[in-house]
């Protein structure tokens, strides 16, 4: 049986992995396949459950720089580019979280101009309103 390999959005290329504590690496496959998982030279190795399931605890890792991850099935096989390890931040709230720093480059032209750090990396969750009640 054929198979692929799903890794949510989250954990894809370019993410950034919590540094200095275990983390949760997960996608879904087959039904009941073993999965590796292999980057720098840490090798991990799992098998998915009945609904093609598969999680691994990563060890801690101190700051990094990019990092491919192999993520390989019997059949199938991804290649994650530019993993790292850092300081992860969930930033939540409403409509000032959406606010555009381009609306801000009049009040505080110094600190737009300043804003050049290339290492920060943003994950942005789409919104999906839901004006029913789900069953």
């Amino acid at each position: 049986m054929k198979s692929s390999i799903f890794i949510p959005y989250l954990l894809r290329d370019g993410a950034i992995l919590q540094r200095n504590q275990e983390n949760r690496f997960w996608g879904y496959t087959g039904s009941e396949q073993e999965v590796t998982l292999l980057y720098e030279k840490i090798l991990l190795k799992t098998k998915s459950d009945e609904k093609g399931y598969f999680d691994f605890i990563l060890p801690t890792h101190e700051v990094s720089g990019s990092i491919d991850f192999k993520i390989s099935t019997a059949d199938a096989e991804i290649v994650l580019k530019d993993i790292c390890f850092g300081d992860v931040f969930l930033l939540g709230g409403q409509s000032n979280m959406q606010l555009w720093m381009e609306r801000l480059k009049i009040r505080y032209p110094d600190e737009i101009r300043k804003a050049k750090n290339t290492k920060i990396r943003y994950f942005e969750v789409p919104q999906t309103p839901a004006f029913c009640k789900k069953q």
